[in-house]
């Protein structure tokens, strides 16, 4: 089953959202993100890399050249 974080969880994870200067640096801490919400749910997993790699090539479509 999925994983649903408590208040203060919340708010590690919006400070080290909030901290990411760079595409590279969130989408590293979106997918850590993501593996623990999805904890050990197959299909929660499945939706967030879907959901994750739809972000990934939106960013990449954002950013020609890079």
């Amino acid at each position: 089953m999925a994983v649903q974080l408590t208040k203060g969880q919340v708010a590690r994870w919006d400070k080290r959202l909030a901290e990411t200067t760079t595409n590279k640096a969130r989408a590293t801490a979106l997918w850590d993100l993501a593996r623990l919400l999805a904890g050990d749910d197959d299909k929660a997993w499945a939706d967030l890399v879907r959901l994750l790699q739809g972000w990934t090539q939106e960013q990449q479509r954002q950013r020609p050249g890079q």
